[in-house]
C-alpha cells in the first residue's frame, strides 16, 4: 500500500505555532518546507502565534569609545517589548557579535580603565553570563558567535586578532582563539594565514550551516568549521562586482552587483551544499544601485536596503 501524500499546508500551519528553535529542525526534513518557512507570510504568521519578537540591534559610536545601541522592531507598529541591553553591568558596552538565529549576543563591556569583561546576554529575557576574559592580549579584529545547542545551552566563540606588526609584517596571519562554554575556557588553535596577496576584510562573519564566514580582499570566502575547528578557502562567482556575503534560506549567499541594458542589479548565489565549493543562482534583485547596500534579507521575498 501506497504511503499517504502529505499535504504541505497543514505542516505549515502545525509549524507556524512552534518556536523558532524547533522550526529550525524541521527545516532540514523537509525541502519545500524549508524554501516555503522563509517567506514572509510563514514568518509573520509564526511571530504573530508565538507572540516572538522579530528585529535587530543598531549601534553607533556616540564618540570616544561609548557606544549607543537601539533595538528596531522589524514589523512596523510592534508593541515596545523593552528589548535593549540596558539590563547588562554599568559600563561601556559594545556588542560585538550575535547568533541572530537564536538572539544571542555577545557583548564587551569596559568597566574602567584597561579593564573589559566579555558577556554573553539574550535580551529578550534579560539574562546574561560573563565569561573568561581571552588568554591573547592582542587587540580583536573580528568576532563568531554561534549556539551549538539549546538544551543544555551550548555555544562558541571565535576571536580574531592580528599578531604584532614586527612578527606580522604582511599582515596576513591572525590569532585564532575558540571560547567553548563546554569547558568554559578559551584555547588556542591554528592560526589563520591568507594567502599571498590577500587580505581579511573587518567584518561581522555570516554564520550558515555550523560555518563561520568571512569575504577576503581577493573576493575568496575564508570559512571556519565550528565542529573541527578548521580553516578553508573558495572563491566566490566570479561575475559582477562588489561581492557580499549573505545568509539565505540557512545558507551561505553571495550578492554582487551588475549591469544590463542600464539597469543595476544585484545578482544571488548560494551554495549547492554547505560541504561543496559550487554556487547555484537564485535571483536577481532590481532596483538596487552600486552605492547601495542589502542590509539584510529577512525573508526569501523580502530585501531591505
Amino acid at each position: 500500500m501506497n504511503s499517504p501524500v502529505i499535504n504541505q499546508d497543514m505542516i505549515l500551519e502545525i509549524l507556524s505555532r512552534f518556536p523558532a528553535s524547533d522550526i529550525e529542525k524541521s527545516r532540514l526534513l523537509n525541502k519545500e518546507c524549508n524554501k516555503r518557512s522563509y517567506e514572509s507570510w510563514f514568518l509573520n504568521l509564526n511571530r504573530d502565534r508565538t507572540n516572538s519578537i522579530s528585529g535587530y540591534f543598531a549601534q553607533y559610536n556616540g564618540g570616544g569609545d561609548n557606544y549607543q545601541t537601539s533595538f528596531v522592531y522589524e514589523k512596523t507598529g510592534s508593541q515596545n517589548n523593552g528589548v535593549s541591553i540596558d539590563f547588562l553591568p554599568p559600563g561601556k558596552v559594545k556588542i560585538e557579535a550575535c547568533d541572530a538565529s537564536h538572539g544571542i549576543l555577545l557583548c564587551v563591556n569596559e568597566t574602567g580603565p584597561s579593564v573589559t569583561e566579555y558577556i554573553v546576554c539574550k535580551p529578550t529575557i534579560k539574562q546574561y553570563q560573563i565569561i573568561p576574559n581571552p588568554t591573547m592580549q592582542t587587540f580583536a579584529g573580528s568576532f563568531g558567535l554561534a549556539v551549538n545547542r539549546l538544551n543544555p545551552f551550548r555555544f562558541k566563540i571565535l576571536r580574531l586578532s592580528s599578531l604584532p606588526g614586527i612578527l606580522n609584517r604582511n599582515h596576513r596571519t591572525f590569532v585564532s582563539e575558540v571560547f567553548d562554554s563546554d569547558s568554559f575556557s578559551w584555547k588556542r588553535i591554528k592560526n589563520l594565514r591568507l594567502p599571498r596577496k590577500d587580505g581579511l576584510i573587518p567584518s561581522k562573519p555570516v554564520h550558515a550551516s555550523r560555518f563561520l564566514h568571512w569575504l577576503s580582499r581577493d573576493d575568496n570566502v575564508i570559512r571556519f568549521c565550528l565542529k573541527t575547528e578548521t580553516w578553508s578557502f573558495f572563491k566566490t562567482p566570479n561575475f559582477g562586482v562588489s561581492p557580499r556575503l549573505v545568509r539565505y534560506e540557512g545558507k551561505l549567499g553571495v550578492s554582487r552587483w551588475w549591469m544590463t541594458s542600464g539597469e543595476g542589479l544585484n545578482r544571488l548565489w548560494v551554495l549547492k551544499s554547505s560541504f561543496e565549493k559550487s554556487w547555484v543562482k537564485v535571483k536577481d534583485i532590481k532596483g538596487v544601485g552600486i552605492g547601495e547596500n542589502v542590509l539584510w534579507t529577512p525573508s526569501n521575498d523580502m530585501v531591505t536596503l
